[in-house]
């Protein structure tokens, strides 16, 4: 009866083990063959494009279409100002939600539940409806077309996700250390920078990673927040393949693809980091 029992336990895991891999390797068609299918349009001919049906691997395949974009000033530009804008964004996330996770996480200030699932609730905004309120407030500021408005309009966006998992990393901190520290004669801010974030810099590195990220693909934000080609980011410079009766479809798929490098750079060189905040911060939120 026990072997029976033990055998039945071992099928039920192999098979809730199939089952996980098939849907993990449904979900990894569903993203990569998208990417594979921008790659593969990113080095055909102009005819070749649209042949029917459609070809993977082209009979003459071509870099004109990157080299399009690399020599083009206006992409080159806007990609300058994604990294801005990004950057900025990335600084802003970490200042901001260091100093709202340590203070939800150590001080026993009134209406502190209430204030965490109001940032909560921030990220459950659509963004459509935030577009106009934006506009307005950053036109009578005068602060349209500039990096630090859209970098502090993205916070809306990243601001609660960043805010749970550090609030949830600094909850696993003893405050044992921190209460020797204090004995010791560190202050408040010498706590947070000393140990703190020493501590956890894991989730420091997602939450930075994760607000690169999201500034770095934000679109909708960007177009109706900035008014010329100044500011505007290359997510929104890819609008220039769209003509009213012909789309450059080879250059927008070349520069697409261009597009993802930094993030995917950023996640292969701390993806390590990320894997561990993220799974922290959500047991230990």
């Amino acid at each position: 009866m026990a072997s029976r029992t033990e055998r039945a336990r071992a099928a039920h895991r192999r098979g809730v083990s199939a089952f996980v891999y098939i849907g993990a390797g449904v979900l990894v068609i569903f993203s990569v063959v998208p990417f594979l299918w921008i790659l593969s349009t990113s080095i055909k001919l102009p005819p070749e494009i649209f042949t029917s049906p459609p070809r993977w691997i082209p009979s003459r395949p071509t870099l004109n279409n990157y080299l399009a974009v690399v020599r083009d000033a206006r992409m080159s530009h806007y990609f300058v100002n994604s990294v801005i804008i990004a950057s900025l964004s990335t600084a802003f996330a970490l200042v901001a939600g260091i100093s709202a996770g340590y203070a939800l996480s150590r001080f026993r200030i009134p209406f502190r539940r209430t204030m965490y699932l109001t940032i909560l609730f921030g990220r459950m905004l659509p963004t459509a409806s935030l577009m106009v309120p934006f506009f307005i407030v950053l036109a009578h500021l005068h602060m349209l077309n500039t990096y630090p408005s859209l970098s502090f309009v993205y916070l809306v966006t990243t601001l609660p996700l960043s805010v749970w998992l550090l609030k949830g990393f600094f909850d696993s901190v003893p405050q044992e250390v921190c209460d020797s520290a204090l004995v010791d004669g560190c202050t408040r801010l010498g706590v947070l920078t000393r140990i703190v974030v020493p501590i956890s810099r894991p989730a420091i590195f997602a939450v930075g990673m994760y607000a690169f990220i999201q500034a770095w693909n934000e679109f909708i934000l960007a177009l109706v927040l900035t008014t010329d080609s100044s500011v505007r980011p290359v997510s929104v410079g890819l609008a220039l393949y769209l003509g009213e009766y012909y789309v450059d479809w080879g250059g927008l798929m070349a520069a697409s693809a261009l597009m993802t490098l930094p993030p995917i750079i950023v996640f292969l060189l701390f993806q390590r980091q990320l894997v561990a905040g993220l799974s922290e911060g959500a047991v230990k939120g």
